[in-house]
């Protein structure tokens, strides 16, 4: 991941802002827009993913999903599309089809991260192909043992407030 990938800054409204380097923005803790794709199989476990230690956010553990920093100048399922591809090797998902499985859009922000994110459901039946340089292991888990997970401090703040709204949501929804 090269330290002058472009990306855009925005403010509390999501507006544009200006443009920084990848390595600005965590630098300073600069707000900015992130996708994070919930995959689900059909047997209604979650993907999460243990981040590789090769990663600048959070190497080494485990988060919910594919997150991926929207780059400049993209959308949020542009980049949820590139990182379902280059993460997890999942490929042919479609901007609508991403459109249509939004759940919500939250702000995260840690020490490490700054963060608008657009929230996506995908129910996915087939394999995943995690990619060596990106991810060192993936597992499907129940939501108590993603719960587990989280409550062993193991699992990435951004994966812990996502996964806190989205069980809010869905249990909304009933």
């Amino acid at each position: 991941m090269s330290s002058e990938e472009m990306i855009d800054v925005v403010d509390e409204n999501d507006k544009f802002v200006r443009k920084a380097t990848r390595k600005e923005v965590r630098e300073i803790g600069l707000l900015h827009r992130a996708a994070k794709v919930i995959v689900v199989n059909e047997e209604g476990k979650f993907l999460v993913q243990k981040r590789s230690m090769n990663k600048d956010l959070f190497p080494g553990v485990w988060e919910l999903g594919v997150g991926e920093t929207v780059k400049s100048g993209d959308s949020y399922e542009a980049a949820a599309i590139s990182g379902l591809e280059d993460e997890i090797g999942v490929i042919g998902v479609s901007n609508i089809q991403l459109k249509h499985s939004f759940l919500f859009k939250l702000r995260c922000s840690s020490a490490q991260n700054n963060a608008h994110y657009k929230v996506y459901l995908l129910n996915h039946r087939g394999k995943v192909l995690p990619q060596q340089e990106e991810v060192d292991e993936v597992k499907f888990l129940s939501l108590d043992d993603v719960h587990k997970l989280m409550a062993t401090g193991s699992l990435e703040p951004e994966s812990v407030a996502i996964l806190k709204k989205y069980v809010e949501t869905t249990e909304m929804r009933r």
